[in-house]
């Protein structure tokens, strides 16, 4: 099986570094579980300064010391018979810290792909569809994860052979699709690949 993996919200855990970044730098003074009602934060900030804080925060040395969301060695063994691709929209310029914090924490993949719906520079990313059509093998199953609906729903208009699953998050709640599976957190997923054995 072909495992295609967003990182921030998915094995990383983006919206908590975030939040004690805001809280250590700005004191902002936000619970320390605190979970954005939406995507964009603007239940505590406006667009303008959460574009230039969010920028901030990735050029910070704390955006490469993220906490996982799953415990990277049960991540490795329940992957290990798959091919892990991972997939992020994390600014390019910052890439290293993504590599860095993803190895510090031990996460074992086979490559690593900037694309989303974000365009952080000039020149728009790939799409996430885009960035699987051009690694899928046809003879494989393939998964998808991620915690935003617009990745999803763009995966399953393009990528319809490709089995499509929403990480829940507060922001993501009403979200529904009837080509789109919920997890709610790891456990479903790594039931699901445990299941589902070598390709």
């Amino acid at each position: 099986m072909q495992l295609f993996v967003d990182i921030d919200g998915v094995l990383l855990d983006f919206e908590r570094g975030f939040v004690r970044w805001l809280n250590n730098q700005h004191g902002m003074g936000l619970p320390q579980d605190y979970e954005p009602a939406d995507w964009g934060f603007t239940d505590v900030l406006d667009p303008e300064e959460l574009q230039r804080r969010w920028m901030n925060y990735m050029a910070s040395p704390e955006a490469g010391r993220m906490e996982a969301l799953i415990d990277p060695g049960h991540f490795n063994a329940l992957t290990r018979p798959h091919t892990v691709h991972l997939l992020t929209n994390f600014p390019l310029h910052h890439m290293d810290k993504r590599v860095e914090n993803l190895a510090l924490l031990g996460f074992a993949y086979q490559s690593l792909h900037h694309c989303g719906f974000i365009a952080f520079e000039d020149t728009p990313p790939q799409s996430k569809a885009q960035a699987i059509a051009e690694l899928r093998r046809s003879h494989l199953p393939a998964l998808f994860v991620d915690d935003h609906p617009h990745n999803c729903l763009d995966v399953v208009r393009n990528c319809p052979d490709v089995d499509v699953w929403l990480m829940s998050r507060r922001f993501n709640r009403t979200f529904d699709h009837p080509q789109v599976r919920r997890a709610e957190g790891w456990s479903s997923l790594l039931q699901h690949l445990g299941a589902s054995g070598p390709p």
